[in-house]
């Protein structure tokens, strides 16, 4: 009677031990995936696909929307390379002003604080960057990434 209750306990302690490896799995892919809105170019076309199989789209039809598709998604692809170039500058703008109001001392710290951010943000999108949306700001999937952005004048205060 003993070895089975020791057997029994055992497959349960295996069974858990399976739930909660899986529950993690699904919670880093899931943190991972559904954390971040799809991006226009992958969002697009698998919208297109399901559209077409839902509505029992022609072939016509398919070639007539396509052209529409691909363009609409070129501005969308644009627009965010703007909206990213512009939040860029605005930071890079940011950390220039604040860096202007610094003695000698503070700025040498604010500049190490700014330097790890870059750092960071770089790590991070070297961790992520296996192309299509992971791609440095104002850069596009296979480009380079763009300059980094100039540090902050120094004054004589």
């Amino acid at each position: 009677m003993n070895k089975a209750w020791q057997i029994c306990l055992i497959l349960a302690a295996i069974f858990v031990a399976g739930g909660v490896s899986g529950g993690l799995v699904a919670y880093r892919w899931a943190r991972h995936t559904l954390a971040r809105p799809p991006v226009p170019e992958v969002w697009v076309p698998r919208q297109f696909e399901r559209f077409a199989r839902q509505l029992d789209l022609t072939p016509e039809q398919r070639q007539q929307i396509q052209p529409i598709l691909e363009k609409n998604v070129r501005q969308l692809m644009e627009l965010r390379q703007q909206s990213i170039r512009s939040g860029r500058e605005i930071i890079d703008r940011m950390d220039s002003e604040v860096a202007n109001q610094l003695t000698a001392e503070q700025r040498t710290k604010f500049e190490r604080i700014v330097k790890e951010r870059r750092d960071a943000w770089r790590r991070i999108q070297d961790r992520s960057g296996k192309g299509g949306r992971d791609h440095p700001p104002g850069a596009r999937p296979g480009e380079a990434p763009p300059p980094p952005a100039p540090e902050p004048k120094a004054t004589g205060t």
